[in-house]
Formats: C-alpha cells, sequence, structure tokens
C-alpha cells in the first residue's frame, strides 16, 4: 500500500481558511494518485470535520466540508481515512500523528506527506516530505509565499511514492 498524508490549507487551496479550493491542486493530485495508486490518508485539521462527514452517511451542514468533498468527487478522488487525534492539536502535532498511523501497517510499501508547512519536527520523515510552499516576489519586490501544489510538488511525490525502497 502506497499513501499520501495530505493537508488541505496550502495543499489544495491557499492557507486562508476562506480561500476557494483550486481545481488545479485537484487535477495535480489526481495526477498524484494516478502515477502511484496512493490512497489519501487525511492529516489535516480538516479530517476532524471531513470524517465526521462521512461517518454521519456524507451529510453536514458545513458548506466547507462539502465543498471538499465535492472536490474529490469531481477529480474520482477517495478519501480512505484519516490520522488520529492526539491530545496536542495542530500543525506542529502532525509528524506524530503521522508517525503513530504507519507504526503498525505492516502493508505500508511508501508514502508522502503533503504539506504547506516544514516542521522542525519532522526529522527522518523529511525524505517523504513534499512542501507545498514557494517563495516568490510581489510587484513591489517583497517576498511573498505561494501556498499550493505545483507541478513540481506533483512530480517530487511521484518520485518518492515510486521509489524502490519499503518505508
Amino acid at each position: 500500500m502506497k499513501v499520501i498524508f495530505l493537508d488541505i490549507d496550502g495543499v489544495l487551496k491557499e492557507e486562508d481558511y476562506r480561500a476557494e479550493f483550486k481545481d488545479e491542486c485537484f487535477r495535480r493530485l489526481k495526477e498524484i494518485v494516478d502515477a502511484t495508486g496512493a490512497e489519501i490518508i487525511l492529516s489535516s485539521s480538516w479530517r476532524i470535520h471531513y470524517w465526521k462527514f462521512v461517518e454521519n452517511g456524507y451529510e453536514t451542514k458545513n458548506e466547507e466540508i462539502l465543498k471538499l468533498h465535492n472536490h474529490f468527487e469531481k477529480y474520482g478522488l477517495k478519501v480512505s481515512g484519516r490520522t488520529d487525534y492526539t491530545m496536542r492539536s495542530g500543525p506542529s502535532s502532525r509528524p506524530d500523528e503521522i508517525r503513530r498511523w504507519i507504526a503498525d501497517k505492516e502493508d505500508l510499501e511508501n508514502f508522502c506527506i503533503i504539506d504547506d508547512d516544514d516542521f522542525y519536527r519532522w526529522n527522518w520523515l523529511s525524505q517523504f516530505l513534499v512542501v507545498t510552499r514557494i517563495r516568490t516576489k510581489d510587484e513591489n519586490g517583497y517576498d511573498h509565499w505561494q501556498r499550493t501544489l505545483s507541478d513540481a510538488d506533483v512530480d517530487r511525490a511521484i518520485a518518492i511514492l515510486n521509489r524502490d525502497n519499503k518505508a
């Protein structure tokens, strides 16, 4: 089994919660899944509400969760699971949550983490990490971070997932 640990904000849309989902990011994610056969496991804080939505028979009043699900559906993408919750929450807990998820998966062939944050706690997980953050300059010459899944990120994710090594 190959797995993509997927963040949402900064990957499938800009980092702001109110930002719109980007079709080109879902198309790129689909390209990764098609090229590798990987399953999608949500590691984003979105997993909490999304998984409640799944457990409730795909019913919710949360418009943002519906938009996310509709984009997954539009591109033929299926979410296979999520990382567990820990006592801490937020992005800094993500490395520990991923480590716990992979700990007992004997059939795990390889995995890739797609996230817009490069946490100091990734340690050995960094070799499986695709950071969807590119520094650019705006029209006034100021640094700006673009945070969405790019074509270069697709290539890196496919290379990680198709490496000839067992995670």
